[in-house]
């Protein structure tokens, strides 16, 4: 074992123990560690958490990428043909995933003013790729094809027949036909010091010093152990729709003659297939946040059902804090995301309130409101 590889790392094992140790290695049985210069093995069904003590490296979020079975890689460069994408990554060797196993690229950074319009597409279903254009500083487009390959400054599409050539620097990024895939995203994460968030299957042995994770769909991944930031053993995702909410109201902009109680229970907010949460205004549902949990994230839209009606605002809080708070239209049908840091907060609530032109259509579904690690 490359003891110069270990780093200092605390363990919290499923009792409840803090170890601070020395990350050794990975064997066939467990976590291996050094102790006051004692070696032991902690089995993996043992360890709740692995958490890097020292401070790591940062490096500024740039391109990333998601795959179908949810992990999130932080790349500096991919390539594409008919069958794999090769994503390059910071002090690693590069990796290439089978197309069908990615669920979108993106070629920018993160933005303020886009990651709404961004991560709406990134949420909605759809049936053929998207090449998601940067029209301008606030505004992106779509344009549905099928994407063939990418090269270092092109991504090569397929519109009706048609082949064309988008420049990569005109892009936002590219959205597979495959985005709503419902992969088992794994019970185990893993996060390096590039920002990457490896959603596990398994861990196992690697070479000379190096852990290697098993994914979703047989995809195996290597890197050293020198580049572990936190392994973390626990469900990925918590589906707020699922679960039971702490609070909830309604309250009609019109008399309805029903006192608040029934108003709620018939017009409140509801959970649809443990998955979306359907609201009408003005309306509000509460939700506790577990702290395992960091993001919070999801997307928005007027509800599909919904054929006449005017404008609405959806408002995020976080505790007392206003978070996000975007403004929906029935004749726009337009569909924006969210991915908030939850930090210490305690409680999440949504609150959809009509505009000034009443409240006939006012509903908004909210798609997959989840909890992230």
């Amino acid at each position: 074992m490359l003891l110069a590889l270990a780093i200092n790392v605390r363990v919290t094992t499923v009792d409840g123990t803090s170890i601070d140790a020395s990350l050794v290695g990975i064997v066939e049985t467990g976590y291996e560690i050094d102790v006051d210069q004692k070696t032991r093995v902690i089995p993996f069904q043992d360890a709740l958490s692995i958490i890097r003590a020292d401070a790591s490296p940062g490096f500024p979020p740039g391109m990333q990428a998601q795959l179908i079975g949810g992990s999130r890689i932080a790349i500096t460069g991919v390539t594409m043909d008919e069958t794999d994408v090769k994503f390059m990554i910071r002090d690693q060797s590069p990796i290439a995933i089978p197309v069908k196993q990615v669920r979108w690229i993106r070629l920018r950074q993160s933005s303020a003013t886009l990651d709404p319009q961004w991560l709406g597409t990134i949420e909605k279903p759809n049936v053929a790729d998207i090449l998601v254009v940067r029209r301008s500083a606030d505004s992106l487009d779509e344009v549905e094809g099928i994407a063939k390959s990418i090269t270092e400054k092109n991504v090569v599409v397929d519109l009706d027949g048609e082949t064309l050539s988008a420049p990569i620097e005109k892009l936002e990024g590219i959205v597979f036909a495959n985005v709503m895939s419902d992969a088992d995203e794994g019970k185990l994460l893993v996060e390096d010091i590039n920002g990457s968030k490896w959603r596990a299957k398994a861990i196992l042995p690697g070479d000379n010093g190096e852990v290697r994770i098993e994914l979703y769909g047989g995809i195996s991944v290597s890197f050293p152990i020198s580049q572990v930031k936190k392994i973390e053993a626990t469900d990925a995702v918590q589906f707020l729709a699922s679960e039971t909410p702490a609070e909830g109201s309604y309250q009609a902009v019109s008399k309805i003659g029903l006192d608040a109680t029934v108003a709620t229970q018939w017009f409140g907010a509801q959970s649809v297939d443990d998955r979306d949460i359907i609201m009408h205004a003005d309306s509000d549902i509460q939700y506790r946040l577990d702290d395992r949990y960091t993001t919070l994230q999801g997307s928005v839209s007027v509800d599909p059902e919904v054929v006449a009606g005017g404008r609405c605002e959806l408002k995020i809080w976080m505790d007392d804090n206003v978070a996000w708070q975007q403004s929906f239209d029935v004749d726009a049908l337009d569909t924006k995301g969210f991915e908030l840091p939850i930090g210490s907060a305690k409680r999440v609530r949504f609150e959809l309130k009509s505009g000034d032109d009443g409240d006939m259509g006012d509903t908004v579904r909210i798609r997959q409101p989840r909890l992230i690690k």
